[in-house]
């Protein structure tokens, strides 16, 4: 059985999974591009942030921090459905 830390690491790591194959607001980026986003996504879940904080961040992302005009909070939705699904941090 994996210690906390290596279920916690475990968990991100699917998190990071998560943000590369659904998220991708860039497109077809290194498996890194996103690592940054991945410690405040964890946090919130396991601070139980609404979905509605989740997907208000996953903007800030891409319209502030990445520059981007667009945001597709569907998508954002279907991540942070994803994200749930993975269970409660450990």
């Amino acid at each position: 059985m994996p210690t906390d830390k290596e279920a916690s690491r475990i968990w991100r790591g699917r998190i990071r999974d998560i943000l590369n194959g659904q998220w991708d607001p860039i497109g077809g980026c290194p498996a890194d591009e996103y690592d940054g986003y991945v410690g405040t996504i964890a946090a919130m879940v396991r601070d139980n942030a609404t979905d509605a904080a989740l997907i208000k961040y996953l903007e800030w992302a891409e319209s502030v921090h990445m520059g981007f005009g667009r945001f597709d909070p569907e998508r954002a939705r279907t991540v942070i459905a994803s994200i749930r699904a993975l269970g409660t941090a450990p």
